[in-house]
């Protein structure tokens, strides 16, 4: 049969869900807990686990505790995470397997595929599927080696591969999802500045996935300016995170951002050559442990060269008395979503929308519908049309937008049916306040009704509403609405006739 062994802390919203689906397999359930304060040690007692409580010794640190001193008696050992679950055709697997004599069982240990569930989407793509884990060997076959994060399991013997699935999902929702990464970031961080990783060799690094993987990491992505834009770049289009949908880009979206922080808190031990916040834990909450207070944390030494100065502007001097006050620094408008957001667009836009086959209309509205973008059917927009932050675009149906038009969204943007943007045509909804030396950032709306013209080079400026019907000439420049069913020429353009349908129909 089969031990199982857990590691916990505050997991009662996910620790049922794991016992429940080894239940009937295990001989014995093993939780190690780490101080929990909420029921989770009551739950694992009530399903029959036996709980022993050890301080928190790091992922790899705790995993090897409790594989070296607690009663492991079974053939075989299966470790699962508190937020992962056995499919039932994994536990059948499992269960074929742990029921054979050992000794007719080649395979010391076996990878389990783990499929990620996050904001209740399971992740097939984005590099992230199929991810293979050593969960389950035989009694002192495998053991794992000391890092602080992404430790891996070192095995003595052969391996093999289960077809069934094991479901990751935390139940603790996205905020405790976050703060988990942010700690995870920290001790990245760590193993950047002190892991010197040596070149694996050639044979290594071509067949070995953890070695290649690890060089990269902790040699080469180091030299990269923007690795999180790369990271997302791979994740969202070379390993297909687009099919998975709203799901996907968010996913891309959040580990680019992991990256990023990675990055910040490693550029942060270099500056302070390891003994900054990063480098001693500073406010990342440590699994089962206590975190620093923000006053402690203030107190942590730092390198005896560093001398904090307050910020003071400089006013502008003319003949030896200031002529002006500073300009106020000017915050960004966006928030940091909206930014990474609109860096992700710009890498999808600029690389399969801008380089798709010219009449692939569809591609090019399932990546604008993935960034949010409200596409009526047969709508149709030419591969070098221009568009700024698709989620605030509307096109209803039989409406296209010619080659190089420019759809600058900062505000919504509203196209009716049956609309023809011309190329080169340029519709924008944002502007600046000219009253106020900050010069703030508004968005009003525009409205393109239905059957509307908006002629090669027209401009279309910010609040304005164009009627049913109208047709703005070739290089006008609409700054005021435009009643329905005419015919407007002119910067700024004006009404020169009507515009009679029934005249050339009827």
């Amino acid at each position: 049969m089969v031990d199982v062994l857990i590691l916990t802390h505050n997991e009662e919203l996910n620790l049922p869900h794991t016992l429940a689906s080894v239940a009937g397999l295990a001989r014995r359930i093993f939780v190690v807990d780490s101080s929990s304060t909420d029921n989770t040690v009551a739950l694992a007692r009530k399903a029959g686990a036996e709980v022993v409580n050890h301080p928190w010794e790091g992922y790899a640190g705790q995993k090897n505790w409790a594989l070296d001193n607690l009663p492991l008696e079974a053939p075989w050992t299966l470790i699962l995470d508190a937020d992962e679950s056995l499919t039932p055709e994994l536990a059948e697997e499992i269960r074929h397997i742990v029921t054979a004599p050992p000794e007719q069982v080649k395979e010391a240990a076996f990878y389990l595929n783990r499929v990620l569930i996050f904001m209740g989407s399971e992740i097939r793509h984005c590099g992230y599927f199929p991810s293979w884990n050593i969960r389950l060997f035989k009694r002192g076959a495998a053991r794992y080696e000391q890092r602080q994060v992404h430790e891996h399991m070192i095995v003595q013997g052969t391996l093999g591969h289960l077809r069934g699935l094991m479901r990751h999902e935390d139940r603790r929702g996205l905020e405790h999802y976050i703060a988990k990464h942010n700690r995870y970031s920290t001790l990245e961080a760590r193993e950047l500045y002190r892991q010197k990783e040596p070149w694996p060799g050639l044979k290594r690094f071509a067949t070995d996935r953890v070695a290649r993987r690890r060089f990269i990491k902790y040699r080469l992505a180091t030299k990269v300016a923007t690795p999180w834009m790369l990271r997302f770049f791979y994740m969202y289009i070379l390993r297909g995170g687009f099919l998975d949908r709203q799901a996907g880009l968010s996913f891309c979206l959040f580990i680019s951002s992991y990256e990023m922080f990675i990055r910040m808190k490693y550029q942060d031990l270099v500056w302070q050559r390891g003994a900054g916040h990063s480098g001693t834990g500073g406010l990342a909450i440590p699994e089962g442990g206590l975190h620093l207070t923000r006053r402690a944390a203030m107190e942590l030494p730092r390198p005896p060269d560093f001398v904090a100065k307050p910020f003071r502007p400089r006013p502008l001097v003319v003949g030896g008395k200031p002529k002006v006050k500073p300009m106020m620094r000017q915050s960004s408008p966006w928030t940091l979503s909206e930014k990474l957001q609109r860096m992700a667009w710009g890498a999808v836009q600029g690389t399969v929308f801008r380089f798709s086959p010219h009449n692939a209309y569809g591609w090019r509205s399932f990546l604008l519908k993935m960034f949010g973008a409200k596409l009526g059917k047969k709508a149709r927009l030419r591969r070098t049309a221009l568009i700024e932050i698709p989620w605030n675009l509307t096109i209803g149906d039989h409406s296209v937008v010619g080659d190089y038009a420019i759809l600058y969204c900062l505000g919504p943007v509203k196209i009716g049916k049956f609309v023809t943007i011309s190329q080169y045509a340029h519709l924008c909804a944002g502007t600046h306040e000219t009253h106020t030396r900050r010069m703030e950032l508004l968005r009003p709306p525009i409205t393109i009704g239905d059957d509307v013209w908006v002629a090669a080079d027209a401009f279309v400026g910010p609040g304005v509403t164009i009627g049913d019907r109208t047709i703005l000439g070739a290089r006008a420049s609409a700054f005021h609405d435009l009643p329905p069913g005419m015919i407007a020429v002119g910067n700024p353009a004006r009404a020169v006739r009507k515009r009679d349908f029934a005249a050339i129909e009827g």
